[in-house]
């Protein structure tokens, strides 16, 4: 029910269904590196996503497994969501979005003092793409089992 239809055989159209939303790769990316885990926590992003976007967009994500929904080990009332390998994967999109954006878009993100917790200025600061990448995929599988180690 939840699970997005693909609208046709095209790679780029499927995986801009998949996850080219306003919202997905947001909600993706405050799971992966601030390591948000319930409902509460992600809808505090800055960016102000509506109640009813994120339920629909957790179900979806969780149909098209990018995410898994499990039961908090002592309030039942309270889901975990943690990205699963799939989800996990989409940080090299993530990585070429940033590498794009501070690429040609540096002026306009550089209106505010440089905050060095900031995705573009650790990325922008790695030694590599892909140390970056190998780093936050490395970090992210260690958080994720430590919260579902219960």
């Amino acid at each position: 029910m939840y699970e997005t239809k693909i609208r046709s055989h095209c790679p780029i159209t499927t995986g801009i269904d998949v996850i080219g939303d306003k919202w997905t790769l947001l909600i993706i990316r405050h799971m992966l590196f601030r390591h948000k885990h319930t409902y509460g926590e992600l809808l505090n992003m800055k960016e102000r996503i509506a109640s009813k976007v994120l339920a629909d967009r957790l179900r979806t994500l969780a149909a098209d497994d990018l995410i898994e929904k499990r039961n908090h080990p002592t309030n039942k009332k309270v889901f975990l969501y943690t990205l699963t390998d799939k989800g996990i994967s989409t940080i090299e999109i993530i990585a070429k979005i940033i590498k794009f954006s501070t690429t040609h878009y540096r002026d306009q993100m550089l209106t505010k003092p440089v905050d060095k917790t900031k995705l573009s200025y650790i990325f922008t600061h790695a030694k590599s793409e892909e140390d970056f990448i190998k780093d936050y995929k490395k970090e992210y599988i260690k958080f994720r089992k430590n919260l579902l180690n219960f």
